[in-house]
Protein backbone atom coordinates (compact mmCIF):
# COMPACT_ATOMS: atom_id res chain seq x y z
CA UNK A 1 0.00 0.00 0.00
CA UNK A 2 1.02 3.57 -0.83
CA UNK A 3 0.53 6.39 1.30
CA UNK A 4 1.92 9.72 -0.33
CA UNK A 5 5.36 8.87 -1.32
CA UNK A 6 5.65 5.99 1.21
CA UNK A 7 5.04 2.49 0.34
CA UNK A 8 3.66 0.49 3.84
CA UNK A 9 5.97 -2.65 3.93
CA UNK A 10 5.10 -4.64 6.99
CA UNK A 11 3.05 -4.22 10.46
CA UNK A 12 5.69 -3.48 13.79
CA UNK A 13 2.89 -3.05 16.51
CA UNK A 14 -0.27 -2.41 17.61
CA UNK A 15 -1.84 -0.84 20.80
CA UNK A 16 -5.30 0.60 22.12
CA UNK A 17 -5.46 3.82 20.27
CA UNK A 18 -2.50 2.93 17.08
CA UNK A 19 -0.59 0.66 14.26
CA UNK A 20 3.29 1.35 13.49
CA UNK A 21 4.26 -0.12 10.90
CA UNK A 22 7.75 -0.06 8.39
CA UNK A 23 7.57 2.13 5.64
CA UNK A 24 10.39 3.35 2.72
CA UNK A 25 10.39 6.71 0.92
CA UNK A 26 9.51 5.37 -2.77
CA UNK A 27 12.19 7.99 -3.80
CA UNK A 28 14.93 8.10 -1.53
CA UNK A 29 14.28 4.69 -0.20
CA UNK A 30 15.03 4.88 2.94
CA UNK A 31 13.27 3.09 5.59
CA UNK A 32 10.64 5.10 7.81
CA UNK A 33 8.01 4.27 10.65
CA UNK A 34 4.56 5.18 9.94
CA UNK A 35 2.38 5.75 13.55
CA UNK A 36 -1.52 5.59 12.67
CA UNK A 37 -4.56 6.30 14.41
CA UNK A 38 -6.81 3.55 13.86
CA UNK A 39 -9.60 4.67 16.59
CA UNK A 40 -11.41 7.68 14.28
CA UNK A 41 -12.50 9.22 17.51
CA UNK A 42 -12.70 12.79 17.29
CA UNK A 43 -10.87 13.43 20.77
CA UNK A 44 -7.75 10.55 20.28
CA UNK A 45 -7.35 12.32 16.73
CA UNK A 46 -7.23 15.57 18.07
CA UNK A 47 -4.55 14.15 20.53
CA UNK A 48 -2.59 12.22 17.82
CA UNK A 49 -2.51 15.23 16.56
CA UNK A 50 -1.29 17.36 19.53
CA UNK A 51 1.33 14.45 19.56
CA UNK A 52 2.75 15.47 15.95
CA UNK A 53 2.74 19.49 16.58
CA UNK A 54 4.70 18.61 20.06
CA UNK A 55 7.60 16.35 17.60
CA UNK A 56 7.23 18.91 15.14
CA UNK A 57 9.78 20.91 17.08
CA UNK A 58 12.06 18.20 18.76
CA UNK A 59 15.16 17.41 17.56
CA UNK A 60 17.66 15.23 19.48
CA UNK A 61 19.77 11.96 18.97
CA UNK A 62 18.01 10.57 21.75
CA UNK A 63 14.61 11.40 20.53
CA UNK A 64 12.52 10.34 17.32
CA UNK A 65 12.20 13.15 14.42
CA UNK A 66 8.93 13.71 12.98
CA UNK A 67 9.19 13.08 9.29
CA UNK A 68 5.81 14.08 7.90
CA UNK A 69 2.29 14.19 9.30
CA UNK A 70 -0.55 13.48 6.97
CA UNK A 71 -4.54 12.78 6.87
CA UNK A 72 -5.27 10.16 4.34
CA UNK A 73 -8.40 9.51 3.06
CA UNK A 74 -7.99 5.59 3.70
CA UNK A 75 -5.41 5.28 6.18
CA UNK A 76 -6.76 8.35 8.40
CA UNK A 77 -4.36 10.33 10.48
CA UNK A 78 -0.28 9.08 9.87
CA UNK A 79 2.87 10.43 12.04
CA UNK A 80 5.68 9.60 9.68
CA UNK A 81 8.79 9.23 12.07
CA UNK A 82 12.09 8.24 11.77
CA UNK A 83 12.98 4.36 11.72
CA UNK A 84 14.87 3.53 14.81
CA UNK A 85 16.77 -0.10 14.64
CA UNK A 86 17.07 -2.01 17.78
CA UNK A 87 14.78 -3.14 20.58
CA UNK A 88 12.41 -1.73 23.72
CA UNK A 89 13.72 -1.95 26.89
CA UNK A 90 10.82 -3.98 28.21
CA UNK A 91 11.76 -6.61 25.38
CA UNK A 92 15.54 -6.86 26.15
CA UNK A 93 14.26 -7.73 29.49
CA UNK A 94 11.80 -10.12 28.54
CA UNK A 95 14.58 -11.76 26.02
CA UNK A 96 17.54 -11.42 27.83
CA UNK A 97 17.22 -10.62 31.41
CA UNK A 98 18.52 -7.89 34.07
CA UNK A 99 21.27 -5.49 32.82
CA UNK A 100 24.67 -5.09 34.65
CA UNK A 101 25.25 -1.55 36.77
CA UNK A 102 27.25 -0.12 34.23
CA UNK A 103 25.02 -0.65 31.32
CA UNK A 104 22.18 0.75 33.44
CA UNK A 105 24.61 3.65 33.94
CA UNK A 106 24.96 5.07 29.78
CA UNK A 107 20.92 3.88 29.44
CA UNK A 108 19.87 6.19 32.28
CA UNK A 109 22.54 8.93 30.90
CA UNK A 110 21.18 9.21 27.22
CA UNK A 111 17.35 9.59 28.38
CA UNK A 112 18.82 11.94 31.15
CA UNK A 113 19.87 13.93 28.10
CA UNK A 114 17.09 13.33 26.25
CA UNK A 115 14.55 14.19 28.90
CA UNK A 116 16.89 17.83 29.64
CA UNK A 117 16.36 19.10 25.84
CA UNK A 118 12.79 18.46 26.45
CA UNK A 119 12.28 20.11 30.00
CA UNK A 120 13.92 23.10 28.44
CA UNK A 121 11.27 22.72 26.19
CA UNK A 122 8.62 22.94 28.80
CA UNK A 123 7.13 19.54 28.07
CA UNK A 124 7.45 16.46 30.43
CA UNK A 125 7.11 12.72 28.62
CA UNK A 126 4.83 11.69 31.00
CA UNK A 127 5.09 7.85 30.23
CA UNK A 128 8.29 6.64 31.05
CA UNK A 129 8.98 3.00 31.08
CA UNK A 130 10.73 0.23 29.23
CA UNK A 131 8.48 -0.33 26.64
CA UNK A 132 9.12 2.91 25.58
CA UNK A 133 12.71 3.58 25.20
CA UNK A 134 14.11 1.26 22.17
CA UNK A 135 17.80 0.66 22.65
CA UNK A 136 20.63 0.97 20.18
CA UNK A 137 23.26 -1.03 21.15
CA UNK A 138 25.77 -0.80 18.41
CA UNK A 139 25.99 3.25 18.99
CA UNK A 140 25.21 3.15 22.96
CA UNK A 141 21.97 5.06 21.99
CA UNK A 142 18.37 4.61 23.80
CA UNK A 143 15.42 6.79 22.35
CA UNK A 144 12.67 7.89 24.05
CA UNK A 145 9.74 7.52 21.99
CA UNK A 146 5.71 7.63 22.31
CA UNK A 147 4.71 11.36 23.20
CA UNK A 148 0.93 10.48 23.45
CA UNK A 149 0.60 11.73 27.04
CA UNK A 150 3.31 14.34 27.15
CA UNK A 151 2.31 17.63 28.41
CA UNK A 152 4.29 20.67 26.77
CA UNK A 153 4.06 23.92 29.56
CA UNK A 154 2.16 22.26 32.34
CA UNK A 155 0.52 25.26 34.81
CA UNK A 156 -1.44 24.51 38.59
CA UNK A 157 -4.04 23.16 36.65
CA UNK A 158 -2.65 20.47 34.39
CA UNK A 159 -3.46 17.06 34.87
CA UNK A 160 -1.31 14.01 33.46
CA UNK A 161 -3.55 12.33 30.44
CA UNK A 162 -2.79 8.91 31.97
CA UNK A 163 -0.27 6.64 32.45
CA UNK A 164 1.69 2.96 33.16
CA UNK A 165 0.70 1.17 36.48
CA UNK A 166 4.11 0.76 38.55
CA UNK A 167 5.94 3.41 36.49
CA UNK A 168 3.43 6.55 37.11
CA UNK A 169 4.28 9.26 39.59
CA UNK A 170 2.20 9.15 42.54
CA UNK A 171 1.72 12.87 42.29
CA UNK A 172 -0.55 11.58 38.61
CA UNK A 173 -2.70 9.16 41.15
CA UNK A 174 -3.39 12.83 43.36
CA UNK A 175 -4.40 14.67 40.58
CA UNK A 176 -1.28 17.04 40.84
CA UNK A 177 0.34 19.16 38.25
CA UNK A 178 3.02 16.98 36.09
CA UNK A 179 6.25 18.41 36.84
CA UNK A 180 10.14 17.58 35.45
CA UNK A 181 10.53 15.35 38.83
CA UNK A 182 7.48 13.51 37.28
CA UNK A 183 9.47 11.82 34.48
CA UNK A 184 12.62 11.40 36.59
CA UNK A 185 10.45 9.07 39.10
CA UNK A 186 9.61 7.43 35.67
CA UNK A 187 13.17 6.77 34.76
CA UNK A 188 14.36 5.89 38.21
CA UNK A 189 11.37 2.52 38.20
CA UNK A 190 12.78 2.03 34.41
CA UNK A 191 15.75 1.62 36.01
CA UNK A 192 14.95 -0.66 38.88
CA UNK A 193 13.55 -2.58 36.22
CA UNK A 194 16.58 -3.16 34.11
CA UNK A 195 18.68 -3.93 37.11
CA UNK A 196 15.67 -6.93 37.94
CA UNK A 197 15.14 -5.25 40.73
CA UNK A 198 11.39 -4.91 42.67
CA UNK A 199 9.08 -2.25 40.22
CA UNK A 200 6.29 -2.51 43.38
CA UNK A 201 8.40 -1.00 46.02
CA UNK A 202 11.56 -0.31 44.63
CA UNK A 203 13.96 -2.43 45.82
CA UNK A 204 17.34 -3.06 44.24
CA UNK A 205 19.50 -6.28 43.82
CA UNK A 206 21.66 -6.66 46.91
CA UNK A 207 24.60 -7.06 44.35
CA UNK A 208 24.04 -3.42 43.11
CA UNK A 209 26.83 -0.97 43.88
CA UNK A 210 25.53 0.91 47.14
CA UNK A 211 25.92 4.64 45.60
CA UNK A 212 24.11 3.60 42.51
CA UNK A 213 21.85 1.97 44.26
CA UNK A 214 21.24 5.26 46.69
CA UNK A 215 21.47 7.35 43.19
CA UNK A 216 18.23 5.66 42.18
CA UNK A 217 16.52 5.36 45.31
CA UNK A 218 16.61 9.34 45.15
CA UNK A 219 15.07 9.11 42.02
CA UNK A 220 12.02 7.41 43.12
CA UNK A 221 10.57 9.08 46.30
CA UNK A 222 7.30 9.30 46.88
CA UNK A 223 7.24 13.28 47.65
CA UNK A 224 8.33 14.78 43.84
CA UNK A 225 10.08 18.07 45.80
CA UNK A 226 12.40 14.89 47.46
CA UNK A 227 13.53 14.15 44.32
CA UNK A 228 16.25 15.64 42.15
CA UNK A 229 14.59 18.60 40.26
CA UNK A 230 17.34 18.66 37.08
CA UNK A 231 17.58 16.05 34.61
CA UNK A 232 21.22 17.78 33.65
CA UNK A 233 22.32 17.96 36.86
CA UNK A 234 21.84 14.47 37.66
CA UNK A 235 23.34 13.31 34.49
CA UNK A 236 26.22 15.23 35.34
CA UNK A 237 26.56 13.62 39.17
CA UNK A 238 25.90 10.35 37.19
CA UNK A 239 29.11 10.65 35.42
CA UNK A 240 30.69 11.52 38.10
CA UNK A 241 29.25 8.47 39.59
CA UNK A 242 30.62 6.31 36.77
CA UNK A 243 34.09 7.91 37.37
CA UNK A 244 34.41 6.96 40.82
CA UNK A 245 32.39 3.66 40.49
CA UNK A 246 34.18 2.21 37.44
CA UNK A 247 37.08 4.17 37.13
CA UNK A 248 35.77 5.57 33.94
CA UNK A 249 32.71 7.84 32.33
CA UNK A 250 32.90 5.75 29.28
CA UNK A 251 32.79 1.94 27.58
CA UNK A 252 33.10 0.15 24.28
CA UNK A 253 31.78 -3.01 25.65
CA UNK A 254 28.97 -3.11 23.82
CA UNK A 255 26.29 -4.69 26.11
CA UNK A 256 26.70 -6.87 29.01
CA UNK A 257 23.86 -8.17 31.28
CA UNK A 258 23.84 -8.93 35.04
CA UNK A 259 25.89 -11.99 36.25
CA UNK A 260 24.13 -14.48 38.37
Amino acid sequence: MNIGPYTVERQISEGAFGRTFLGRHKLLGEPICLKQEKTGDPAYMDLFREEAKILWHIHHVSLPTLKDYLEHPDFGQVAVMSYIEGESLAELLQGKGPVDDEHICWIIQRVLDALSYLHYKRAVHCDIKPANIILDVPTHNAVLVDFGLTIVGPGAASRAKGGTPHFVPPEFLQGLPPIPASDLFSLGITAVALSGGNILNGTLPGDMHPTLAQFIQRMIRRDPMARPQDARKLNQELAGLRKSIFGRTSTREDFKLRSH
